[in-house]
């Protein structure tokens, strides 16, 4: 797959996308954590509140669950700021590093990286048919 290349708040990104089982189990966790903010009816009127939703979902997980998610979908994503030093988040030390004093960043960039995978609560719904 080739990078993707994304900007949020001050920093450049480059993302190489999941494949293989880590792609499906990154989406079904992903999927998962969306689902619960759909149950919960919460109104998400617009992107803050998307934020706060996710944030709050998060907070409900457990440690090696939280970690699993942001460490996963991130390690594939290389901070490349143009007069900075490259960053890749490949551990939660690095990520750690990196968002520091900047948490809000942070769930900005795991929804970007996972709307760029094209998860499914980013996808497009397929239409079925019934017919016999």
């Amino acid at each position: 797959m080739n990078p993707v290349n994304f900007k949020v708040g001050s920093e450049d990104y480059q993302l190489l996308p999941h494949t293989g089982f880590e792609a499906l189990n990154l989406d079904r966790k992903v999927l998962g954590l969306f689902g619960r903010i759909a149950r919960s009816g919460l109104d998400i009127p617009d992107e803050v509140a998307a934020y706060a939703a996710l944030a709050d979902t998060m907070s409900t997980l457990d440690d090696a669950e939280y970690q699993w998610i942001v460490g996963t979908t991130l390690k594939t994503v290389t901070v490349v700021t143009a007069g900075k030093k490259n960053v890749t988040l490949s551990d939660m030390d690095a990520i750690a590093a990196h968002f520091a004093g900047n948490y809000t960043e942070l769930y900005a960039v795991l929804i970007r990286v996972w709307k760029e995978e094209k998860l499914s609560p980013f996808a497009v719904a397929l239409k079925t048919q019934s017919g016999g």
